[in-house]
């Protein structure tokens, strides 16, 4: 099973582990627990029972279990607990002020991500139970309560598709529907379905337009990393539509109008490394030139594959749980507990 190489936020690599060492942020996320935990002692005696079996599951969740994330930053390693460094990914990649089915769901493909690492190339089981990361933003910011409960309450659930965990992918908001993993070159997500997010067009940052002079826009166009493909090859899939908007450069679009690749005099380039050079919210936009200026339209916010976090948040509103969205995002993956 071929792994992510574009989108992956949390780049993992093999290295000699140690044990529990004492971090700024390891210390910061178990001194932010104490609170949480003697609320639950203390803050209501009358309900004494309820809030202790709470609180054990609170502890349980995030401090158990024998599964370590070793993350080798600037200032050294860091043995930390899975589930701790779940919550503290889930703080940093989502608006906490999203429903709790939401940050569920999202807590569930961190967790599968991570677990993903356990198994080789060939999808066989490695030995150990520590992932590597190099994450030195681990620690940066406060992770609130209701982060917490949301990891604490999936412990363990993860997205696997035949028999391994799922790379979880997630993003902020889509064109309007999420992309296809069969259509992609670069990898092979066949877990990945489209499906419509009709809502997300209500999201603050679904439309957004860069602006560029000629100039500055041919400029940045040599700063795009080219790669090697052929209009032969990316034509094999019958889903890609070709157009030319703009003068000299031709567009490669999905079936739900995401540029795959863009073209100019024999130079080709991902969608998502067009988008990264001249800033952009997606690969999902469109040209428009003007008097000299060249007008990008962007619609929605992220790669656009796997889920939504805007139309999950627009589902858990209505009564969804984080089953029912998973289910809907991904096509014949199987949400279990990890052993």
């Amino acid at each position: 099973m071929k792994k992510r190489i574009v989108f992956q936020t949390v780049r993992k690599k093999r290295i000699v582990s140690g044990f529990f060492s004492k971090s700024l942020g390891t210390v910061l996320l178990l001194l932010l627990l104490v609170p949480y935990l003697i609320t639950f002692l203390f803050g209501n005696l009358k309900e004494r029972d309820t809030s202790m079996t709470d609180m054990l599951m609170v502890e349980d969740a995030l401090g158990g279990g024998n599964i370590f994330i070793v993350n080798t930053t600037v200032v050294g390693n860091e043995s930390i607990p899975l589930e701790m460094y779940v919550a503290d990914q889930l703080a940093r990649s989502i608006d906490n002020s999203f429903e709790p089915e939401t940050l569920k769901a999202q807590a569930v493909l961190i967790r599968s991500d991570l677990l993903s690492s356990l198994y080789l190339a060939d999808g066989s089981r490695r030995e150990g139970r520590q992932i590597a990361a190099s994450d030195n933003d681990y620690g940066s910011i406060p992770v609130q309560e209701n982060i917490l409960a949301a990891v604490s309450q999936t412990a363990g659930v993860c997205l696997v598709y035949d028999g391994i965990p799922v790379d979880g992918a997630y993003f902020a908001v889509s064109n309007g529907a999420t992309r296809n993993g069969n259509e992609l070159f670069f990898a092979e997500y066949p877990y990945l379905k489209s499906v419509v997010c009709s809502r997300d067009f209500l999201a603050p940052e679904y439309a957004s337009t860069a602006v560029y002079d000629e100039r500055e826009f041919d400029r940045l166009w040599e700063d795009v990393p080219g790669i090697r493909m052929t209009e032969e090859e990316i034509l094999e899939n019958d889903k890609v539509t070709v157009e030319e908007e703009l003068e000299g450069y031709r567009l490669y679009r999905d079936s739900v109008g995401y540029v795959l690749y863009i073209e100019k005099e024999g130079k080709y380039a991902s969608g998502e490394q067009f988008r990264e050079i001249f800033r952009l919210l997606s690969s999902s936009f469109h040209f428009n030139k003007e008097e000299g200026q060249i007008f990008i339209s962007v619609k929605g916010s992220g790669h656009g594959l796997g889920m939504s976090q805007f139309g999950a948040n627009e589902m858990a509103k209505e009564g969804a749980d984080y089953i029912k969205i998973l289910n809907y995002f991904f096509d014949d993956a199987i949400i279990t507990k990890f052993e």
